[in-house]
C-alpha cells in the first residue's frame, strides 16, 4: 500500500552491529559513488556479512553464512543443533561468543552447539576473530555478532504496510521450508516487524547417495521487532526471537561418528528478548549504546530403550514394555521406562557503552570509549527415569547428575579504550577488568560440604590491547593505505562442568590425582582462568579507481601469533606429586580478504591458514584442532534490477586430526590425516515483478563426498551432497 506520509519521518540513526569493538574509525570515501558494503574492517580481523551478501547466498543456516570468513571454520553437524563455530583453530563451543542482538548465547552441554537462531531472521552477522576489548570475556577464538531485520529494510519510500512469503524446496532432504514477513510504519515514529518461518525436512542424502541417520529438521522460528523514536537523537528498539525445534537426533550432536552414545528425541524451545537504547545528541560527548536482555532455553532429550535409540544410558530390556515387566507384571521396580533430561537455561545481560569526542582538529583528535557489561547465566539439570524406584535412578537422587552439575555463572567488567590521531598515526590502547563469580548448586552442595570446600568461586581477570595504525596517504584522498599492528589479551574461565564436575569427565578423580587431589573429587578452585596473547600486524588498501579505472577494490593482509597458556585440559598432579596447569598452545596464522566491484560484477576471496602445536604438560603434538588451509571465491554478477547470478568455490586442504589417546603415557596421542575437499555453489535470482521473484540456488554442485571438521579435532561427520533448492517471494 503506497501512502505518502503526513509529514516528512525523522532520520533514522541505525546503530552498527557491535561497533563499540572497532578500534579505527571507518574512513568515508569522499566520492559521490556509493562506496559497496565490502564488510571488511581496513584494521581489525573483523568480517561483516552484509544483508546484501545474506540475500544473495540464502543459507540454510546461519554456519553456511560464515563459513567463508577467513578463519572461520565449521565444527560438528550437519544439524544446526550439532554445529559450532571454530575461530582460528578455537573449536570448543565456549571459546567462541555468539550474541543475538547484543545478548549472549549458548550453553554447557555435553558435545552439543547452543546458537539457534535462523538466517531467515538476520540482516548481518559480524565475525570477529580473537578476543576484543568490548566484545565481552571468555572468547577467546572471537564473538559472532547476529543483528536481525528491521521494517525499515523492507518499506519503500512513502509506504506504510508490506509484507513477504517465502516458500522454498531443497531436494538433497525433501526440505519445504515457508516465511511469512509483515512489516509496518503507522506512525512516522513506529516501526514495527514479525517473522516467522518453518523448516520441515527428511534425513539428509551424503555424496555417495547415502541418507545420514538422524539428521532431519523440524524447526520453528519467530521474529517480532518494534523500534520506537520519540526524537531525532533517541531510538528504542525491541526485539524477541524464537526458535522450536523436535526430532530425532543423535545424543552427542558435535560428535564425529553420529549415535556413538545413541540416539534422543530432543526438543528446543528458546528465547531470546533484548531492549536496545540508542542515543546521539550530537553532542561530542555522548554517543551512547545500551541494550538489557534475557535468554531462556528448555532442552529436553528423551531416551528411549532398543531401537533407534541404541542409548549406552538406557540399555533395552527385553522382558520390558516401558515400566511393565511382562514375564512379571507384580515387578515395579526392574523396568526402568524412559530416561529424561532436562536442561533450563537462563541468561540476564547489561551492556552499555558511550564514545565521546573531546577534541576534534584537522591534524590531531581524542576520543574516549568506555563502557559497562554484567551477565549471569544459570542452569538447572535434571536425570528421571519413568519409573523412578529403580535401581539406576538411585545414581541421580532427585534427578541429579554429579557429571552435569547444576549452577551458575555471573561476572561484571569495565573497560576503557581511548583513541589518539596524530595526523596519519592512530594510536588506540585498551583496558579492561572483569570480575567473576561461579556458584555451584543443587546435589554439588552436598559433595562439598562434608570436606569444606568452597561452593562460591570469585576471581579477577586484567586485560590490556594495544592498536597502531599509520595511512601513508592523506584523509583527503579517496585511496585508502593503512598499516596496522594490534596485541590483545584474552581469557576463558572455567566452566561449571570443570569446577564442580565430579565422576569420570573430573580432572580431580583419583585415577587422575592419586595425592594431591581434593577428597571430594571436584576440582573447584584448584583451576585458573585459561590466557592468551594475540599479536597481528597487516596492511589494507582501498580504492575506487584501481588501476585509473572504475573498478571499486578493498582488500586486507593479516598476520597473527596467538600464545595460549594454562589449558584448563593440562590440569594434573605431576610426576612430583605437586598440582600443575601448564599446558599450552602456539598458533601462527595469515588472513586474506579482498573484494572488487566492476560497473555490475564482484569478486569476494577470502583465504587463511593456521598452524601450530600444543603441550598438554606431558607431551607436545601439532596443533590437531586447526583447519584445513582454506580459499574462498565468488563471482557475481547484477546483470539488471530484476536479475542476478553468483558463482562460489571452496577449497580446504588436508588436516590433522586426533584418532585416539590423551596424551598421557598410558594412553599417547595417535593421529591421522582428514582429506580435503572442493564445493561448487551458485545461485540466480530473477524479479519476475514488483511482486514476484525467483531464486534458484545449488549447493555442493559436483555432489562431493566431504566431512565437516570434528569436535576437539576428531574426525568429522560427512557434509550433505548435492542440494538444489527453488525459492518463491511474494511481496506486497
Amino acid at each position: 500500500m503506497q501512502t505518502p506520509p503526513a509529514s516528512p519521518a525523522p532520520t533514522i540513526k541505525q546503530p552498527v552491529a557491535e561497533e563499540v569493538d572497532t578500534l579505527p574509525e571507518v574512513t568515508i570515501q569522499e566520492k559521490k559513488q556509493k562506496a559497496p558494503e565490502t564488510g571488511i574492517n581496513p584494521t581489525l580481523p573483523v568480517t561483516t556479512i552484509t544483508s546484501e551478501q545474506l540475500q544473495r547466498a540464502q543459507p540454510s543456516n546461519i554456519f553456511d553464512a560464515v563459513r567463508a570468513v577467513p578463519g572461520v571454520s565449521i565444527s560438528g553437524g550437519p544439524r544446526p543443533s550439532g554445529m559450532t563455530f571454530g575461530i582460528r583453530g578455537y573449536v570448543d563451543n565456549e571459546d567462541v561468543l555468539v550474541k543475538v542482538d547484543g545478548v549472549p548465547k549458548g550453553f554447557e552441554k555435553y558435545r552439543m552447539g547452543g546458537t539457534f537462531i535462523e538466517p531467515e531472521l538476520l540482516k548481518s552477522i559480524e565475525v570477529q576473530r580473537g578476543p576484543q576489548i568490548a566484545s565481552g570475556s571468555g572468547s577467546l577464538g572471537g564473538t559472532v555478532n547476529a543483528t536481525t531485520k528491521n521494517a525499515e529494510d523492507f518499506l519503500k519510500p512513502g509506504q506504510k504496510y508490506g509484507g513477504k512469503a517465502k516458500f522454498g524446496y531443497g531436494n538433497n532432504s525433501d526440505e519445504y521450508s515457508r516465511s511469512y514477513l509483515l512489516y509496518a510504519r503507522p506512525d512516522e515514529r513506529v516501526d514495527i516487524l514479525y517473522n516467522y518461518s518453518n523448516r520441515q525436512a527428511n534425513n539428509l542424502t551424503l555424496g555417495d547417495g547415502s541418507k545420514l541417520q538422524s539428521s532431519a529438521i523440524e524447526s520453528i522460528s519467530q521474529l517480532l521487532k518494534v523500534s520506537v523514536f520519540p526524537t531525532e537523537d533517541l531510538q528504542l528498539v525491541t526485539s524477541v526471537v524464537k526458535f522450536e525445534d523436535t526430532g530425532l537426533q543423535p545424543y552427542d550432536a558435535t560428535g564425529g561418528q553420529p549415535g556413538f552414545f545413541g540416539n534422543v528425541v530432543r526438543s528446543v524451545d528458546d528465547l531470546t528478548w533484548s531492549e536496545t537504547v540508542n542515543y546521539d545528541p550530537q553532542h561530542p560527548w555522548i554517543n551512547f549504546k545500551g541494550t538489557i536482555g534475557a535468554g531462556h532455553t528448555h532442552l529436553q532429550d528423551v531416551i528411549g530403550q532398543g531401537a533407534p535409540f541404541n542409548s549406552t544410558f538406557n540399555a533395552l530390556q527385553r522382558q520390558c514394555q516401558g515400566v511393565i515387566n511382562t514375564t512379571n507384571p507384580a515387578d515395579t521396580t526392574t523396568c526402568r521406562g524412559n530416561l529424561t533430561d532436562t536442561y533450563e537455561y537462563k541468561t540476564n545481560t547489561v551492556d552499555l557503552s558511550n564514545r565521546a569526542i573531546f577534541a576534534e582538529k584537522d591534524l590531531w583528535s581524542v576520543s574516549l570509549l568506555t563502557g559497562y557489561q554484567y551477565n549471569a547465566s544459570e542452569r538447572e539439570i535434571t536425570r528421571f527415569f519413568d519409573n523412578r524406584k529403580t535401581a539406576l535412578q538411585a545414581l541421580y537422587p532427585d534427578g541429579f547428575n554429579a557429571s552435569a552439575p547444576p549452577g551458575r555463572k555471573s561476572f561484571h567488567a569495565i573497560y576503557v579504550q581511548p583513541k589518539f590521531e596524530f595526523g596519519a598515526f592512530s594510536v588506540i590502547p585498551g583496558y579492561r577488568q572483569d570480575r567473576y563469580q561461579v556458584e555451584a548448586d543443587g546435589g554439588t552442595l552436598a559433595l562439598l560440604a562434608p570436606y569444606g570446600q568452597a561452593s562460591t568461586i570469585k576471581f579477577k581477570q586484567e586485560t590490556w590491547s594495544l592498536g597502531l595504525a599509520y595511512d601513508a596517504f592523506a584523509k583527503q584522498n579517496p585511496d585508502k593505505l593503512t598499516f596496522y599492528s594490534n596485541y590483545g589479551q584474552g581469557f576463558r574461565p572455567p566452566l561449571i562442568d570443570e569446577y564442580f564436575t565430579q565422576g569420570p569427565f573430573s580432572r580431580c578423580r583419583t585415577q587422575v590425582m592419586t595425592t594431591k587431589g581434593p577428597k571430594s573429587q571436584i576440582c573447584g578452585d584448584l583451576y585458573v582462568p585459561q590466557r592468551s596473547e594475540t599479536t597481528e600486524a597487516g596492511v589494507s588498501y582501498q580504492t575506487p579507481h584501481l588501476f585509473n579505472s572504475t573498478i571499486w577494490f578493498s582488500g586486507k593482509l593479516n598476520f597473527y601469533h596467538t600464545y595460549t597458556s594454562h589449558l584448563l585440559t593440562s590440569l594434573r598432579e605431576d610426576a612430583n606429586g605437586n598440582l600443575a596447569q601448564d599446558g599450552w598452545e602456539r598458533r601462527n596464522g595469515v588472513e586474506v580478504e579482498s573484494f572488487l566491484q566492476y560497473r555490475g560484477w564482484y569478486l569476494r576471496s577470502a583465504y587463511s591458514r593456521i598452524n601450530g602445536g600444543i603441550n598438554t604438560g606431558l607431551v607436545s603434538a601439532p596443533l590437531y584442532t586447526a583447519p584445513g588451509n582454506a580459499f574462498n571465491v565468488q563471482l557475481g554478477a547484477v546483470l539488471s534490477e530484476a536479475v542476478d547470478l553468483n558463482l562460489s568455490y571452496r577449497k580446504v586442504s588436508d588436516r590433522d586430526i586426533l584418532l585416539s589417546g590423551d596424551g598421557t603415557t598410558a594412553s599417547p596421542y595417535r593421529f591421522g590425516t582428514q582429506d580435503g575437499y572442493a564445493l561448487w555453489n551458485a545461485g540466480a535470482r530473477w524479479q519476475a515483478s514488483k511482486y514476484v521473484t525467483l531464486r534458484l540456488i545449488g549447493e555442493n554442485l559436483k555432489n562431493t563426498l566431504y566431512r565437516l571438521d570434528g569436535t576437539m579435532g576428531g574426525l568429522g561427520m560427512y557434509g550433505p551432497g548435492r542440494n538444489v533448492k527453488f525459492q518463491i517471494e511474494l511481496t506486497y
